[in-house]
């Protein structure tokens, strides 16, 4: 019976075209990652911290090495925030944050185009929630309007597969309007927004406005885990009720210390990679005659789902690295090939992208 239940919904998403695997693809040009600075490329470990292969249990019970509070601190005052709660993922940041505060008495406005571990959040709690449509300050307000307190509205600074600025200061201006609560996911700000790659929230001088801000470290920064910042208080509240940090055990010293490199390399190299990948956005569009977005996400949209996949596919084999989002990810007839932009980039990749583009679509 279970067999039968697991095989039925696999079908359903291969007669779909939408059946996910894993993909393999080695020794590409990489315009595809996350890894916008190339932090993540080969680093040797150094002995600047005590080492111990495991973290032992949860930071509740035997994990806490007082690295992570050293840290913690460090970052704080790196992205201008009064605490920082270091979370083993981004995903478990969103899901931990958005789950603590889900209540029978909260409401979540949120932006149709949040990340999935916000709205996974959201569905782990028994609050209420609304959509607000993409980026669109009308329809924000118009829900925030109908809302019962508390209110707390979700968004991205940059979102991820459109690569959309959103208008956060008319969002926080809205959001105090109505006395309501503001989280930002920072990730894809994260290195690339703001003097030494702070993010665009403190870029924009939004910090005191903002609730909570989510930066991830496995993007810009090249390493893994998150953290979430606000104030004090919050992070003792996550201390507990965050049941995804509560229950996780502690991310290992190695990790902490590849986290705390990424911020020194912020700290000295973040402006050149931002001016060299500003230019080669530039490039990006004026070659490809796009008006995309002015983040290192420059979506294709090609309507869909065999098609672009065709395309992503045809790209790999001429040594470029592109992936397609198709659904679920993103909406029908919303298929892209997501090209992102990373500062180690040339231009002759681009051209060769161009190049492979105009002779297939």
């Amino acid at each position: 019976m279970i067999t039968a239940f697991l095989n039925a919904q696999l079908q359903k998403r291969k007669t779909q075209g939408t059946l996910r695997t894993l993909p393999s693809a080695q020794g590409l040009v990489d315009l595809t990652s996350n890894d916008y600075f190339g932090f993540a490329h080969a680093r040797e470990l150094p002995h600047k911290e005590a080492c111990q292969i495991g973290a032992t249990g949860s930071r509740l019970l035997t994990g806490n090495h007082p690295f992570f509070e050293k840290l913690e601190s460090k970052i704080a005052h790196f992205h201008k925030a009064e605490s920082c709660l270091i979370y083993n993922t981004g995903y478990t940041a969103n899901l931990g944050l958005i789950a603590a505060l889900s209540t029978p008495e909260t409401t979540f406005v949120y932006d149709l185009e949040i990340h999935a571990s916000m709205i996974d959040g959201m569905h782990l709690g028994k609050s209420k929630s609304v959509p607000f449509r993409h980026n669109n300050l009308h329809s924000l307000e118009k829900k925030l309007q109908e809302a019962s307190p508390p209110v707390f509205v979700l968004v991205e600074s940059i979102y991820s597969i459109s690569g959309d600025f959103a208008p956060l200061i008319e969002i926080a201006a809205l959001c105090k309007r109505y006395e309501a609560a503001l989280i930002v996911d920072e990730a894809h700000a994260t290195g690339f927004c703001g003097p030494r790659g702070i993010g665009h929230v403190a870029e924009l001088a939004l910090e005191s406005q903002v609730f909570a801000r989510i930066h991830t470290f496995s993007k810009a920064l090249g390493s893994h885990g998150a953290c979430v910042l606000g104030s004090l208080m919050l992070k003792e509240y996550l201390l507990n009720f965050s049941r995804p940090w509560i229950y996780t055990t502690a991310l290992p010293i190695s990790s902490l210390t590849f986290i705390d490199i990424g911020y020194e390399k912020l700290e000295k190299e973040a402006h050149l990679h931002q001016k060299r990948l500003k230019l080669l956005i530039s490039y990006f569009q004026k070659k490809l005659g796009v008006q995309g977005s002015q983040t290192p996400i420059q979506p294709i949209y090609i309507s869909g789902i065999e098609k672009v996949r065709q395309l992503s596919l045809k790209l790999q084999q001429h040594g470029l690295d592109v992936r397609s989002i198709v659904s679920p990810t993103t909406k029908r007839g919303k298929e892209c090939l997501r090209v992102v932009l990373h500062s180690f980039n040339q231009e002759e990749e681009i051209d060769q992208l161009e190049k492979v583009l105009r002779c297939n679509v």
